[in-house]
């Protein structure tokens, strides 16, 4: 086939070339594009260059009717249409790497298997590096690095298998046919590519041998060129021949070599440089969009950039406040809409069978829309209680267990449970490709799925086949979370205007363009130039491995055909851009995007960094150098803290009306001590007929002294915070040692009290129920082929002790002849405190002592005894009011008034733990009598839903139950006033610091 006739065109910038170059080439292709055969072709680097060039020809009045604008991501895609073969995904290509790695992590060499499992964890570098690699034409054992070199065979050996081939091996590939191919395109323009694209080098090419003619606009290197830049100008002139060099744009010369501003001693007029600093990302938000109305009021502004480092929260919200103020613009980065494989049910089932636990069971469950699905015969709230249940009783998260646990269990609800999870499909621990896809399949249709096994379809061909080698589940399920993504990028109605003057772009979007004004966002440490990312090898070997690249680079350039001077590179190669390149070309992007601004520049920072409010961020090097050239004085944080109170004072533009008159309202209500609290402090409204009466247990009563807004939602709004479950160990010591210890009764003949056992017998019932405990997890262990975990025995041993200890003080009490377990209260109805207080509760009481066998508890001399495991101490009759109030003696007494009530003669009660001594009666409803007041204001809060808030959200000091719903700390001392007006008898008779 004829050589393709190429123009190559060297210009001091593509900005002044448009006039000599790039304008005739549109003038001279586009009004016979639409007729030609064969399409023309613009082929820019990034979507931001293509259109400023469509808005050029736009206001020329110019139609590029029949001419194609591609990135190199869309050529690419454009000369792969007819291949046969599809090109392998990235996703695709890291997981044969993690196979290979893993599968080399057993090797006798030991840094042989670290660097296999460094690999396996974290497959994107070395694949990254590899990419690279074989774009420069190299291969990976000229760089001497013997502890990867398996792992590369292996990966190979897996690539050919599979008929996959590397990126840079197809770009090459496909050069090499296009020398006997038919020509693709009419008229080629390939323009603002420079040395950061030599990953595009065999592409390029490629368009160039497809096209009849072929137009190559290339930049002149800057100041701080480099060996990279140099070698890209020459390789294309070892091509095309020697670049033509278009004239250089020259100021008209009038009467006087000076301007007039300068005859009369003023200086030459330059760009305007601000610095802004906001507190946190809001606040930069702010600030940048007051900077854009200020820059867009002014006439000399004809286009202005809003510069990111990158996607994230910043550009969002810049558009949104743009939007807000209804500013057209072009969010050139959007904003992630997420699709089916981004849902949260999604996200919740890959952690599930990643790690089938309670926990990700859970999360699950609640994720799902309708999880009938799952549990068809019971409830979501009832599945998921039941499952809490079990684990408090097994205390080993194993979904296994816990199914074989609700399985031998009798009632149907745990029976139903053990069936839903029995049906639940997970994927194996180990499996080849296609057994991993088929069994993904199965757990998508059992899940009724339909979408989803549709799209997965699609992302895995025919090659799923040729992957005979098994590996790990964690494995597939990371490239099942890589490839299947149906995320979309979106923009508002207001940024999509692709030709509008406030562009938001990255920095590589707006290179190569015009700019009256620029704002760069976000420009704080790190943010630019990027800091590098994560390397395959440790640090030294990385070093090693730069250095072989620079050498390689040495070998991949030869000097010219055009003699001394020239430097190309070698045919089939390109040159590697490794971290320090890579550096040197961000910074020259930030200064070629500098000095293409006409009129003013702004650099916007953060004070704070956004996940750490505590610590101060520094800003970038590039903002710094920068003022310190422009100011004359370094940047210092007083500096940085003067500026943040000087961006505050930019004027605001005018707002959307907004209704906040309600929001107010309620932010003011909460804020007044001198008001009870109402409708807005977690109360009902006084004068409703809504009124329900919710029953509370003993426990809800406690916490409701204390904590009475997080009882408010859970009874009222059927929210709580999920369990902390981060020691369970706790809680369920504590239930092992009360359901021990309510064995040591022999079974009941439906009479309240039994005989008091003696303390032989109270020891034996005990051990003898701990040791049925034992059994059961041992059965459930066995029946799965696991082995009880020494934690688990060790546990175990605590609460053995604890019951024991604990059934020894019981046994050595005097006077006392009959006693009752685990005594409910509240099961017929409202238990009768005193007169005219009634509670709506259920509780249980852990042990009754009668000196007289009876029906029931009429004249009879009663002791109740609570259990503790902790190191809880005795009860006392000082500051009892304040301990009722607290919530400590409240249980106890809420129990003795009740049993007052039931017609006992003498009542008194005790708490039994490791820290009591003396086993004896500590307190008597006699006691308690005075302090009836503390159950009718209780009583009352039950009766009219009136709760309020108390204590601080996220104490600085101790733990506290985390709120359910978003709620806004109000000042202590605000809420100890509306307290004392709502609830005056639940007032602290003392403060705290007097009881210390």
């Amino acid at each position: 086939m004829k050589r393709s006739r190429s123009l190559l065109v060297v210009v001091p910038s593509l900005q002044e070339a448009w006039e000599d170059v790039i304008g005739p080439w549109f003038d001279q292709v586009l009004p016979g594009a639409w007729q030609r055969e064969l399409p023309s072709l613009v082929v820019v680097p990034t979507r931001g260059q293509a259109n400023d060039i469509k808005a050029r020809l736009t206001a020329k009045r110019s139609s590029h009717l029949g001419l194609k604008f591609v990135t190199p991501s869309s050529l690419r895609a454009l000369l792969a249409r007819d291949d046969a073969s599809p090109a392998a995904q990235h996703a695709v290509l890291r997981l044969l790497l993690a196979i290979a790695a893993n599968e080399m992590e057993d090797r006798p060499n030991e840094s042989e298997a670290l660097a296999a499992k460094a690999v396996a964890r974290a497959p994107a570098p070395l694949l990254r590096a590899l990419d690279r690699l074989e774009t420069a034409g190299w291969r990976f054992e000229e760089l001497g690095l013997p502890s990867f070199a398996p792992v590369v065979r292996r990966f190979n050996e897996l690539l050919k298998k599979c008929c996959f081939t590397l990126r840079g091996e197809s770009d090459r590939a496909c050069l090499q046919q296009s020398a006997c191919s038919g020509r693709q395109f009419s008229h080629l323009l390939i323009c603002g590519f420079d040395g950061a694209h030599w990953a595009e080098w065999f592409l390029l090419r490629t368009a160039v041998e497809l096209a009849e003619n072929a137009t190559i606009v290339l930049e002149e290197p800057r100041e701080n060129f480099s060996d990279v830049d140099l070698c890209w100008t020459g390789s294309w002139e070892e091509i095309c021949g020697e670049g033509r060099q278009a004239p250089r744009a020259t100021a008209i010369l009038g009467d006087s070599l000076f301007s007039e501003m300068e005859m009369r001693g003023g200086a030459k007029i330059t760009k305007c440089f601000d610095f802004l600093i906001g507190t946190n990302f809001s606040e930069q938000a702010e600030a940048i969009t007051r900077q854009c109305v200020r820059y867009l009021a002014d006439e000399k502004c004809t286009r202005l950039g809003v510069i990111f480092p990158g996607v994230g929260a910043l550009p969002r919200l810049v558009a949104s406040s743009l939007e807000r103020l209804e500013i057209p613009h072009n969010d050139g980065l959007g904003h992630i809409v997420p699709g089916i494989f981004e849902s949260a049910e999604w996200q919740a089932w890959i952690e599930l069978q990643r790690a089938p636990r309670l926990n990700s069971f859970l999360r699950f469950l609640n994720a799902l829309p309708e999880p009938s699905i799952v549990s068809p015969k019971i409830s979501r709230q009832v599945f998921e209680k039941v499952l809490h249940e079990s684990y408090k009783e097994v205390l080993l998260d194993d979904l296994e267990l816990l199914r074989e646990f609700c399985a031998a269990r009798a009632d149907d609800k745990s029976r139903a449970a053990a069936e839903a999870l029995r049906v639940f499909p997970f994927l194996p621990a180990r499996a080849t490709f296609a057994q991993f896809l088929e069994q993904t399949y199965a757990a998508l249709a059992h899940l009724e799925w339909k979408q989803h096994v549709l799209q997965l379809a699609n992302v895995a061909h025919d090659w799923s086949e040729r992957i005979d080698a098994k590996f790990s589940r964690a494995l597939f399920l990371r490239w099942l979370e890589e490839a299947a993504a149906t995320s979309d990028a979106a923009r508002s109605a207001a940024g999509d205007h692709p030709y509008a003057r406030v562009q938001l772009l990255t920095v590589a979007r707006a290179q190569n363009q015009e700019w009256s004004h620029l704002i760069f966002a976000g420009w704080n440490e790190g943010a630019w130039p990027p800091p590098p990312g994560a390397e395959f090898a440790r640090a030294e070997e990385i070093r090693a491995f730069n250095r072989s690249m620079q050498q390689l680079n040495k070998r991949a350039a030869r000097q010219g055909s055009q003699g001394e001077g020239h430097t190309s590179v070698r045919e089939n190669q390109s040159l590697y851009l490794g971290p320090g390149e890579q550096r040197a070309i961000a910074l020259r992007q930030f200064d070629a995007l500098l000095e293409s601004a006409s009129e003013a520049v702004t650099l916007v920072a953060s004070l704070v960094q956004e996940d750490a409010p505590e610590r101060l961020w520094n800003p970038s090097e590039c903002l710094t150098e920068l003022y310190l050239k422009t100011r004359g004085e370094p940047l210092t944080q007083t500096t940085l803290k003067n500026l943040q109170r000087a961006t505050a004072l930019l004027p605001k533009p005018a707002a959307v009306a907004t209704d906040l008159q309600q929001t107010l309202i309620a932010f003011n209500a909460r804020r007044d001590s001198s008001k009870p609290a109402g409708e807005y402090d977690f109360a009902l409204r006084p004068n409703e007929s809504y009124r329900p009466v919710p029953k509370l247990s003993v426990s809800d009563l406690q916490r409701m002294v204390s904590s009475p807004a997080i009882i408010w939602m859970k009874r009222y709004l059927g929210v709580e915070a999920p369990e902390d479950a981060a020691n369970p160990w706790a809680a369920t010591t504590g239930k092992w040692v009360h359901d021990w210890l309510a064995n040591i009764i022999e079974g009941g003949d439906g009479k309240i009290f039994s005989a008091f056992p003696s303390l032989i017998k109270i020891d034996k019932r005990i051990r003898l129920a701990a040791d049925e405990r034992r059994a059961a997890l041992q059965g459930l262990c066995d029946l799965s082929g696991k082995v009880v975990p020494d934690w688990w025995n060790s546990g175990w041993l605590n609460a053995h002790y604890l019951a024991r200890h604990l059934g020894a003080k019981i046994g050595r009490a005097k006077g006392w002849e009959w006693m009752a377990t685990e005594l409910a209260l509240g099961r017929e109805g409202a238990v009768k405190i005193a007169n005219g207080v009634d509670l709506e509760l259920h509780g249980q009481v852990d042990l009754v002592l009668a000196q007289n066998d009876a029906g029931s508890f009429a004249g009879q001399k009663i002791w109740i005894v609570d259990y503790k495991t902790g190191s809880t101490k005795e009860l006392k009759t000082s500051d009892l009011h304040d301990n009722l109030v607290k919530g400590t003696t409240l249980q106890l007494g809420l129990y003795a008034l009740a049993m007052r009530e039931l017609g006992a003669a003498e009542v008194s009660v005790s708490i039994i733990s490791l820290a009591v001594k003396n086993v004896a009666p500590q307190l008597s409803v006699v006691d308690l009598a005075p302090h009836t007041d503390v159950f009718a204001e209780l009583a009352e809060m039950q009766r009219t839903g009136v709760f309020g808030m108390k204590g601080e959200i996220r104490p600085a000091f101790g733990y506290s139950t985390p709120y359910p719903l978003a709620t806004l700390q109000i000042d202590n001392d605000i809420l100890e006033d509306k307290w004392a007006l709502t609830h005056p008898a639940l007032v602290l008779e003392k403060e705290e610091w007097e009881i210390w």
